[in-house]
């Protein structure tokens, strides 16, 4: 699914979004089964880190979200490790450390030896002090180097184009 595009835009700063932003788009409130399928059979390997990035990205407007929606792609939709894989793609190990210790507090909360999950919600932080400090910390963290990581991937896909873009 490439995503077409006229030359001038590779200079965009938003170029990393507009690049999944159509296949988001397209199937944003469809089934679990229809996002996996394109997913898993009409993304490369670039474009399914974008996608997963952008996922979990666009939901991190707060730290709740930041947390909650953690916790959500770990234990509800199993996507937590195609989001690291993603980053990985990129070679972004600075996000992909934040991941890594955001999957370890999570599941040391949540996650049981039996490995089923235990309900968090997003409110959870507010009532947990700890919790609340070290999920500030990585929110922090994160909010930091995402636009390092936004600027790497723009800078890939201006050196990959035949991965994500047909030009018009």
């Amino acid at each position: 699914m490439l995503t077409k595009l006229k030359k001038e835009e590779l200079k965009y700063d938003n170029l990393a979004w507009i690049c999944i932003m159509p296949t988001i788009l397209t199937i944003q409130g469809k089934s679990m089964e229809i996002k996996a399928d394109v997913y898993h059979h009409q993304l490369n390997d670039g474009q399914k880190g974008l996608y997963m990035f952008y996922s979990y990205h666009n939901h991190t407007k707060s730290i709740f979200e930041f947390y909650w929606f953690a916790f959500y792609f770990m234990s509800e939709v199993k996507s937590w490790i195609g989001l690291k894989k993603g980053m990985g793609y990129f070679k972004d190990q600075a996000i992909s450390d934040i991941y890594e210790e955001l999957e370890t507090l999570i599941e040391e909360k949540y996650k049981r030896d039996d490995g089923t999950w235990i309900q968090a919600s997003p409110s959870d932080i507010e009532k947990d002090k700890e919790l609340f400090v070290s999920v500030n910390k990585l929110y922090i963290r994160y909010n930091t180097l995402v636009p390092h990581t936004i600027r790497n991937m723009n800078t890939y896909i201006r050196n990959h184009t035949e991965e994500f873009i047909e030009f018009e």
